[in-house]
């Protein structure tokens, strides 16, 4: 058996050089490969204990050879030794009877003679002479001697059979000692090499195969993404995302079109959605196209994972944004707690909140928050709002500082949407926003637009084809850089967006001459700006990065006011801050510190900024305090 397995190892390798590139590449290559390569390196084992399990089997034969050898010859004495002893016992029988006559006739003889030593006899006695007694003495001596003989023979005979049991009793313990040894190395060396495999497991694997094979090689576009949703079952994903943890950010980077994710969605029952929520939680959570119930729901599964990770130091940069997811979301860690715990928990904040995107493995970490009524994808008003630079997650309070700015928004929102109309707020932070030392730089607007126009194309997909709305309505609200990652974003994609705000901007990029380049229904209609005059650092922002003035009447955006309206009871903004804190306005002689001060924040409570914003994103113009002028007339 040792050979014939070393021999199977031999050939499975002679495949394994027949099934690499450049003859068949991918992951069902990978993984078949991997798998032959198992069998191959379990056969050499089990072919080495099979060897040992040889040797140990020929060391018993020697043992068992040896002990049984003494055990034939303390048998073979035993024999002779039961033999002798019959014969002597049967010698002392007949000489035992013949003893006792000879001795009576003896003490007959001796006991005449005695009495008729001295008188004579009664007529026809007959008194033996002295030479007949010697003759009786020496006749019972001989039958003495021959029965002490005979005894002897006995004892002897009794003693060599003791000693041939001994003997046997002795082989007999070794033996069972050494059969002992035999079973713990056969126990030792076979135990488990040879691991019985169930046929379903076997079915899996080329049924895991077939599906892998059916999939691209490289897995890198957003069509083979999607032909692999549609291709493998959550299963058979979630094994691939085990094998390849790289393919989550894959799926990040090119998603699906979120049409084709929203047609496949649409088709699958609910239980198997519940399935590939819990296979693959980090993909399903981040995949545009789906509705924000589905993807808060997922993104909770592996939120909770996370947070029970215990590889993830609440030191380390993972662990501060779990902190500040959790606090994003109003709620705190739940010893024991489900998914569906932390969901429920969040749900029940007023306004409700949810995890719609959630990226842990990205450096730095990247994620979402939705604030308000998921509803709003079928019959509603849905608002993505963007940040600008030193936003990015991995330092304490940045999602919830964004949050906060957004339920401001959300809450603003409330008081004038239309009664019966349901609305959302997402809070996004899912790019890498730079620091003021690369916030000239647009590589990180570039790529943070491309992973934000796949949200809002994701967002009118997953609103008309899974939420049924014929008319959805999404606006998208920016500030500083992250109005830059807005009008790259906004001129690239497939399905219009209804609004767009843009406060503070940093610039948007020279090739966007005018709104005629941002997919917004309406035009410059509904592309809204505004800055005010006491901020000056996004002026800065503009120069250094040599951006274009959405402001500018050549770009042709609809300007509000941000400087406040004391008869309205509305605050100005004073500096360049979302959200302002402090009393301190920043250092004139440094144009990189310039603050808004608490309360004077472009989304703070009770400002004209945030007042005209909120309405400008849900279209309700009538609202803006002072109004917006016309397109290419945006106030200064």
């Amino acid at each position: 058996m040792a050979e014939w397995l070393w021999h199977r190892a031999d050939k499975l390798n002679d495949v394994l050089e027949q099934v690499g590139e450049p003859c068949w590449s991918g992951y069902a290559a990978t993984m078949f490969a991997e798998r032959l390569q198992t069998v191959s390196t379990g056969c050499r084992e089990t072919s080495k204990r099979f060897n040992e399990a040889r040797d140990a089997s020929n060391a018993w034969c020697s043992v068992i050879w040896a002990h049984q050898g003494v055990a034939d010859a303390a048998l073979r004495e035993a024999e002779v030794a039961l033999e002798d002893i019959a014969t002597a016992e049967a010698t002392i029988s007949s000489l035992t009877v013949e003893q006792a006559a000879l001795h009576a006739a003896l003490s007959l003889l001796e006991r005449t003679y005695k009495q008729y030593a001295t008188t004579a006899p009664p007529a026809g006695t007959r008194v033996p002479t002295g030479s007949e007694l010697a003759a009786a003495r020496r006749q019972a001596d001989d039958a003495n001697i021959e029965l002490s003989s005979a005894q002897r023979l006995l004892e002897d005979a009794q003693d060599r059979l003791a000693h041939a049991k001994r003997k046997a009793a002795t082989a007999a313990e070794h033996y069972y000692n050494e059969e002992g040894v035999f079973r713990n190395a056969l126990e030792a060396t076979l135990h488990g090499a040879m691991p019985t495999i169930a046929p379903t497991q076997l079915t899996d694997f080329v049924t895991t195969v077939t599906s892998f094979a059916k999939i691209d090689a490289p897995a890198m576009t957003g069509s083979a993404l999607a032909n692999m949703l549609t291709t493998l079952t959550p299963g058979e994903l979630a094994l691939l995302l085990a094998r390849d943890p790289a393919l989550v950010q894959k799926f990040w980077d090119n998603p699906p079109p979120g049409e084709k994710t929203a047609a496949w969605w649409k088709k699958l029952s609910p239980e198997l959605r519940e399935q590939w929520c819990k296979a693959a939680p980090e993909i399903i959570g981040n995949l545009p196209g789906l509705d924000a119930d589905t993807r808060i729901h997922a993104n909770a599964n592996q939120l909770q994972r996370d947070l029970n990770d215990p590889t993830i130091s609440p030191d380390s940069v993972k662990g501060k944004t779990l902190a500040d997811i959790l606090a994003a979301l109003g709620i705190e860690r739940i010893p024991g707690g489900t998914p569906d715990d932390y969901e429920a928990l969040a749900k029940k904040q007023k306004p409700a909140r949810g995890l719609l995107s959630y990226n842990l493995r990205h450096t730095p970490p990247l994620a979402a928050v939705a604030i308000g009524d998921t509803r709003a994808e079928a019959s509603g008003k849905v608002t993505w709002m963007v940040p600008g630079m030193d936003s990015g997650l991995g330092e304490p309070g940045r999602l919830q500082g964004w949050t906060g700015a957004a339920l401001d928004v959300y809450n603003d929102q409330s008081k004038n949407v239309e009664p019966g109309v349901a609305h959302m707020v997402v809070a996004w932070i899912g790019y890498d926003p730079p620091g003021w030392d690369t916030v000239g730089q647009g590589d990180r607007a570039r790529a943070g637009a491309a992973r934000l126009s796949r949200e809002l194309d994701g967002q009118w997909a997953a609103d008309t084809i899974l939420c049924g709305n014929p008319r959805p309505f999404t606006a998208v609200m920016g500030h500083s850089y992250g109005t830059t990652v807005i009008g790259n974003a906004v001129s690239n994609l497939a399905h219009n967006v209804q609004s767009v705000v843009l406060l503070a901007s940093a610039g948007v990029e020279q090739d966007l001459h005018n709104v005629q380049s941002l997919h917004v229904d309406g035009g410059g209609q509904h592309v809204y700006t505004s800055q005010s005059s006491l901020d000056q650092w996004a002026d800065r922002g503009r120069a250094m990065s040599g951006r274009l003035d959405p402001r500018d009447q050549a770009f042709g955006a609809r300007g509000f006011s941000s400087e406040g309206d004391p008869a309205h009871q509305l605050h100005p903004v004073d500096g360049h801050d979302v959200i302002g804190s402090g009393s301190d306005t920043g250092n004139p002689f440094n144009p990189l510190d310039d603050h808004a001060t608490k309360g004077h924040g472009y989304l703070d409570k009770k400002t004209e900024a945030l007042r005209n914003a909120a309405a400008a994103a849900v279209g309700l113009d009538d609202k803006i305090n002072g109004g917006a002028s016309k397109p290419g007339e945006a106030k200064k």
